[in-house]
């Protein structure tokens, strides 16, 4: 099993160097990055230069890259322009740095009566059929392009978007049935939905879907229904990591995670803490 750092909660203006210094000092075995640069330093090619540059550095790293196209609410025109520029950015993924899975989204669904962390009311809360179907049908054009490339596309368990808890991800991952196309489990977001399924029962319901994952923790408070939560490190807070660790060892198809740590706080001592949790895990579980 790889362990790699994603740079969403290290990035920044000219981080790039900084983000694969400290992957490779505390042993990770790689990065996920956005497919999309944000800042002004440098435009898109740039970005994609320097990665790709950072790659040949570090070769035997594994670069995952997040992404996403609204399938489901997005307007047909806006939304195959962003199909067609994600599966070339696909393809030089690929080529340039060698990615075997990529984190995905298939755009962001609010309720209009919802507040943001109503989690329970939004994404999947708030999904119609033909939003299932419309990103069913837009995932099987992912998955083709995919496939093509060797890649696997993992969807990730996020609040506020149809693919959010196991049970929607089940219905769309029947309704895509497309072998490149599967799931990046999330317990660190299930767990903030009401209806959040337990660890064991995401592993019944998905297990043979899961290509990714990631890992991160945090502390319900007040029972987490008016959207509070801590976040913290992983091997603190309510969710048993012990317990997703051992069912990843069975049922995790990329053979990679990623260790979040959405935390505006020292975000290089929490890279260093983590990996050694990791570690131990590993080491405790025969993975």
């Amino acid at each position: 099993m790889k362990v790699l750092l994603p740079a969403n909660y290290y990035e920044g203006a000219g981080k790039l160097n900084e983000v694969f210094a400290l992957a490779r000092k505390n042993g990770y075995d790689g990065i996920e990055l956005r497919w999309k640069y944000r800042f002004d330093d440098m435009t898109q090619a740039e970005y994609q230069n320097r990665v790709a540059a950072l790659k040949s550095e570090w070769p035997d790293s594994e670069i995952v890259f997040g992404g996403c196209v609204d399938f489901c609410r997005g307007k047909a025109d806006e939304t195959a322009i962003e199909l067609a520029e994600y599966l070339e950015f696909l393809k030089w993924s690929a080529r340039e740095c060698g990615t075997k899975v990529m984190n995905f989204f298939t755009g962001g669904m609010l309720a209009p009566e919802a507040q943001h962390w109503q989690f329970d009311l939004n994404g999947s809360g708030c999904a119609r059929e033909e939003e299932y179907q419309r990103a069913a049908d837009g995932l099987r054009k992912v998955g083709d392009a995919a496939a093509k490339s060797n890649i696997l596309i993992a969807l990730e368990t996020h609040n506020q978007y149809l693919h959010d808890l196991a049970k929607p991800c089940r219905k769309l991952m029947d309704m895509t049935k497309h072998d490149a196309i599967g799931i990046n489990y999330d317990h660190g977001n299930i767990i903030l939905n009401k209806n959040g399924e337990s660890i064991a029962d995401v592993f019944k319901i998905i297990g043979d879907k899961i290509y990714y994952a990631h890992l991160k923790n945090m502390f319900i408070v007040g029972g987490g229904a008016d959207g509070s939560y801590l976040c913290t490190r992983l091997a603190d807070g309510h969710i048993n990591t012990r317990e997703v660790m051992a069912g990843l060892k069975k049922q995790l198809r990329s053979g990679m995670i990623a260790l979040e740590y959405p935390n505006r706080g020292d975000g290089h001592y929490a890279a260093m803490k983590d990996i050694e949790y990791i570690k131990y895990l590993k080491k405790e579980l025969t993975i």
